[in-house]
């Protein structure tokens, strides 16, 4: 489990009820205490506000994590180094599955389910709804740092380019921000995650602050040399990583921080001037209603979390959910198309590295054989670690763009509700001929990728593996220059509900190929400025 700071066990201990009521006892709540509502916490503490931080997240029972632990460190001792592999095969089939998974059978979907199943969500408490012929895998984490904490998670960390921005192509709408407005951003949120990786800056991936500059080692430089040597025009990079940030132990050092667990939010209220007066919440233990009372309300739940949360937000005055007017809410979901391969390569050399989330990049691998790429695309993540004998193992990623459309959505069920009484989330979600289209070129890059370096893959999928199975969904409750087609502003200010800014992923009008988290950061600080700004 997550272990506390000093700092942060002290605010969890002096959040009681009667403080998370209280009016007057703080100028903002966070909805979600994931990379977004952590940081939108530190930011907004750091500039003087008393935060209130809500998570849906409580700690399990201490028998439940000791047993499941106690698994997995005995298949470690039984099984030494090969323990993950074979627990995962074992865990994969029909009968682990029925046995280990007979209450997390979307969440045990998740390559990091076997070594933490505690940091996932009960799916027969926290159910959704999806059409059988077109699944969509929604993985969960309720706690304190949301996803981010879940062991081996890739936390990658990249720009997005001008070109993601600003598509030409007529497929999305344009971002509602000005040419390079989100570069001071960037920095900020790069200088405190104290980023490391490869120091490049190429057009269609600008380069990042870093605090750590890292040096190819022989065994990836000599990945690099097979790579360009076939491809003169590819680009290969070592990927910008970083731990997650500690953002609620630094908040809680200022004294300005409040943090409830187990406050499942049920509705966000809004004043008869359309301004955010606070939030509905469903405390975990006591299964009563909480009102708590603020102007100010950041909601960072996670894309499909923070929609449900808005279309639960119904009044006289938005019978149809808080964004709804515009029609946008609940359209145009998003995740990226991954296609996944793995295979044996030969002995590396002793000094390999194998730390938790180096990787290489070959960012925009589809204009491997260009000069320079245009249109959609997608970047291949991939690495070789030592294995036994006379072999390495190599593990590669390929994840491409996905188009918004409108067809793609999420929306209330009108049945089916969940441990607390509130209802599901129906999702209906598919790729497109493009992304199938897109998901087979990632197909045919990869075996290129493999027999390029040297390898022979046992393992690589022959389709994109179902919508959400990346964990990088955005859209939803996109943002945009006005009311009649977006949801928020701008500045991630809800249209309807002043005082509500939303910067997880649901705010993203298109995809780009990059991983999401690091421009999610940057949103959330320069939404927290605005915020700051107007309140003063």
């Amino acid at each position: 489990m997550p272990r506390f700071g000093p700092a942060l066990s002290a605010a969890l201990r002096a959040t009681s009820l009667e403080s998370a009521r209280s009016k007057g006892g703080y100028d903002a709540i966070v909805i979600g205490s994931g990379a977004t509502g952590g940081l939108a916490a530190l930011l907004l503490t750091e500039a003087g506000l008393r935060v209130l931080v809500l998570d849906a997240g409580v700690p399990r029972l201490p028998i439940r994590t000791f047993s499941r632990r106690f698994i997995h460190g005995a298949g470690r001792w039984l099984f030494g180094a090969a323990a993950p592999r074979i627990l995962d095969h074992v865990l994969n089939s029909s009968v682990g599955r029925s046995v280990m998974a007979r209450r997390q059978p979307i969440q045990s979907k998740c390559y990091a389910w076997p070594l933490a199943p505690e940091q996932f969500v009960d799916d027969i408490d926290c159910p959704y709804i999806a059409p059988p012929d077109r699944p969509f895998i929604w993985l969960r984490s309720r706690q304190l740092g949301g996803r981010m904490v879940i062991p081996h998670h890739g936390r990658q960390y990249y720009r997005l380019a001008a070109t993601d921005f600003a598509p030409t192509d007529g497929l999305s709408p344009v971002w509602p921000l000005r040419t390079g407005e989100l570069d001071q951003w960037y920095e900020l949120v790069e200088g405190r995650l104290a980023l490391s990786g490869s120091s490049e800056d190429i057009p269609w991936l600008p380069g990042s602050r870093l605090s750590h500059v890292l040096e190819f080692t022989s065994t990836e430089e000599a990945l690099k040399r097979s790579i360009i040597a076939r491809w003169p025009n590819a680009r290969v990079i070592l990927g910008c990583t970083a731990p997650p940030l500690d953002s609620l132990e630094v908040a809680a050092w200022t004294g300005r921080l409040l943090v409830r667990r187990g406050a499942i939010a049920r509705k966000i209220e809004v004043d008869n001037s359309g301004h955010v007066s606070g939030v509905v919440w469903i405390d975990h233990q006591s299964r009563t209603e909480i009102h708590s009372y603020a102007q100010l309300v950041f909601l960072c739940a996670s894309a499909l979390e923070s929609t449900r949360l808005l279309l639960l937000s119904r009044s006289s005055r938005n019978p149809d959910g808080l964004g709804a007017r515009s029609g946008a809410l609940g359209q145009n979901l998003m995740d990226h198309i991954r296609v996944r391969a793995s295979g044996l390569g030969a002995s590396l050399l002793p000094e390999a590295s194998t730390e938790v989330g180096r990787y290489l990049y070959l960012p925009r691998f589809d204009a491997r054989a260009l000069l320079a790429p245009s249109g959609r695309g997608f970047g291949v993540l991939f690495g070789q670690t030592s294995g036994t004998g006379e072999h390495s193992h190599f593990s590669a990623t390929a994840f491409g763009e996905m188009l918004p459309r409108s067809q793609n959505r999420v929306m209330l069920d009108g049945d089916c509700r969940d441990a607390w009484g509130i209802p599901v989330l129906r999702i209906d979600c598919s790729h497109s001929n493009e992304d199938l289209v897109r998901g087979r070129e990632q197909v045919k890059a990869l075996r290129e990728l493999a027999e390029a370096v040297g390898v022979t893959l046992s393992r690589i999928e022959q389709v994109p593996a179902p919508p959400g199975s990346t964990n990088h969904e955005c859209g939803t409750a996109r943002m945009g220059d006005t009311p009649s087609t977006s949801v928020l502003d701008p500045y991630n200010e809800c249209w309807e509900a002043k005082g509500l800014y939303l910067t997880d992923g649901a705010c993203w009008p298109s995809q780009s190929a990059q991983n999401p988290t690091l421009t999610l950061l940057a949103l959330t600080a320069r939404a927290c400025d605005q915020a700051v700004r107007k309140m003063r």
